[in-house]
Formats: C-alpha cells, structure tokens, sequence
C-alpha cells in the first residue's frame, strides 16, 4: 500500500506550512551560488555548537562521516579493538570495519560485569530512539578511564547537552527531528585539534596537505535549510513529546504492550512498543493505512541476545510535528483494536 492514511514521516507537510519562508531562503542561496562550504555553513555550526554546548561543530555530508572522521583522528586502524553497541544502526559499527579495526559488541543493557576487561583504542556508545543510552555512556567511562568516547547521537538532537565526551556525531537525514532535504551531518566536540584536523579533513586536505582528506561538505543550501528549521526545534520537540504523551496514555491499558520509559530529556525521535506480535501488528495497521516501521537493523555480523530479542519484537509508531490529533488518536484506537480493546 502506497498511499497511507497515516504516514510514517511526511516532509512535503512541514514544507507546505513553511514554504514562504523556506523558498526565500532556497531562492537567496541559489541566486547568489554560494553553494559549498559558505555563510550559511557556518552559521549553521554557530547554531549547533551553542545548542548542544560545545566550542566547536563542523558540518559534514552525514553523521556515518561524522563517525568516521572521529575514527580517524584517533588514528584507529587494522587489528585495533572498538567497543560498539549491539544495539544500534549499522554504521555505528560500519566504519570501525571501514578502518579495518575491530568491532567488539555489548548487549542492550549490559552490565559492568559483563563489560571486557581490556583497555580499547575507542567506544562508541549510541542514543537511539531521541534518549540517552539508559546512562551506559557513563558506566563506560568510568570502566575505561582515559579511553576516547565517542558518542553516536545521530537520533537525540536535544538530549545530549554539554556533553563531555570526545565528540558527538550528528545526523540531519530528513527523518531525523531536525532534517535536512537531502543528506547531511556533523561533528562536535571541544577539542581544538579534533576541529581544526576535521575541518580539513572533510576537504581532502586541499589547504595544507597534512593527511589523506575525504568529500565530506556540508551542502550550502542544506545549511540554509537547516538554519529556517533550527528557529522551530523548541516546538518540534514540544509536539513530539505531546505525540508521545499522547500515545503512552491511550495504550497504558493493553498490557501485551511494553511501551516507551518517558525518561527526563527524552526527545522522541521515535515512539517504539515492543510486542510478541510485532509482525501481525504491522501487517494490522498497514491495511488500516497506517505506516510503521520494523525496528531492525541488520548486521553483516551476529547480534548479541537482547539486542537482536529488542529488534524483534519492536515497532515504531509514526511521530512527528507535522501529524494531526486525529491521526494519532486514529493509530491508537487502530492498536487498540487490534488488541480488541476499544
């Protein structure tokens, strides 16, 4: 089924509400062709850095190259040990195989006893669904003291502020809370030297020579966009955390549920439930209209336990701005039908 009375995500929507102003700004960057590596890039870094609360942020094509550009600055290569988490989207683990390094798993939430006890050259940690990591992040540093921590926070722009980890990669993939209208990323962090090698890194090194560089520019009109949609991320937030609230109150009765924790900070990314009857549900509210998504992200390489149990039995229910009251009450009566509550 193509067209759904609910959809999972519907960027056309956002732009409809916001056209005027977003064309002025598309028309400005276009008429002017500055197009890579401009004003509005910068910009957009200023924004980013003083939202999330570090010195420095440096816009990038995507947060896998934000993940790998981190990566490489460490100087992580062939037979180097990563730990990563089970748990996550492939490319968190993606460019530990791209550098030839290794990866090492830990499950959905391990415990420090479970952790190895061996020093990495890294760990990567992964803030799925628009929440903290269940506060693993902090166990691994106090496991791994002086250990780079590098944090994948591609889904939770707003719930990592502050941060004091290494670096924090960033995805602004349409889908994502603050989403570009094509690819783009970026790394943060407060370290100068991180900065200043990412920067030109990202350009092939072209300026200095220092080092092997990849194309990894933010688009200039991707920044402006993102600039428009930075003034509305307070709202977007706000309307996410109403969906959710919304969502978690009109299924609280069907106890085969297992719903989202509304832990302090949650931004909601995504609103997941967890079912044995993943599959039929899907398959339920797909012919009521309804899109969802599997919560699975496949691995060329075998899942820990709980990680691969979690994936199967998770559903994402759409959330975002730009649905109406009545589509979400629409998706949770359609669940509550299924489940043959009214």
């Amino acid at each position: 089924m193509s067209d759904y009375k609910v959809k999972f995500f519907d960027p056309g929507r956002w732009f409809e509400n916001h056209e005027d102003e977003m064309m002025v700004e598309i028309r400005r960057v276009l008429r002017a062709g500055d197009l890579i590596l401009r004003k509005d890039v910068e910009i957009f870094e200023e924004n980013l850095a003083k939202y999330v609360g570090t010195k420095y942020a440096i816009g990038l094509n995507s947060g896998t190259d934000a993940l790998y550009l981190a990566l490489r600055y460490l100087k992580i290569g062939r037979g180097d040990e990563v730990l990563v988490p089970s748990y996550t989207f492939v490319s968190t683990v993606q460019v530990v195989k791209q550098l030839k390094a290794i990866p090492v798993q830990y499950d959905l939430d391990s415990s420090l006893e479970e952790l190895p006890k061996v020093q990495f050259k890294a760990f990567i940690c992964a803030h799925l669904e628009g929440s903290r990591d269940r506060g693993f992040s902090g166990l691994l540093h106090r496991v791994y003291q002086g250990t780079p921590l590098i944090e994948d926070a591609c889904q939770a722009l707003g719930a990592i502020k502050n941060p004091t980890s290494f670096a924090q990669a960033w995805s602004f993939y349409p889908a994502k809370i603050l989403g570009a209208y094509g690819d783009a990323g970026a790394l943060t962090m407060n370290d100068e030297n991180l900065y200043n090698w990412v920067k030109e890194a990202r350009n092939h090194f072209k300026n200095t020579n220092e080092d092997w560089g990849i194309n990894s520019r933010m688009d200039n009109l991707q920044a402006a966009i993102l600039n428009v949609k930075f003034k509305y991320l307070p709202e977007v937030l706000a309307a996410r955390q109403g969906i959710a609230s919304h969502y978690s109150e009109g299924l609280d009765t069907i106890k085969e549920l297992i719903l989202p924790v509304h832990s302090e900070g949650r931004v909601w990314q995504d609103y997941v439930i967890r079912t044995i009857f993943r599959d039929k549900l899907y398959e339920f509210l797909k012919e009521k209209g309804i899109e969802t998504l599997k919560n699975n992200y496949p691995f060329p390489i075998k899942k820990l336990f709980f990680a691969q149990a979690y994936e199967d039995e998770t559903l994402r229910l759409p959330c975002n701005e730009t649905l109406t009251k009545s589509e979400v009450d629409y998706v949770i009566k359609s669940v509550c039908e299924f489940y043959g509550r009214k």
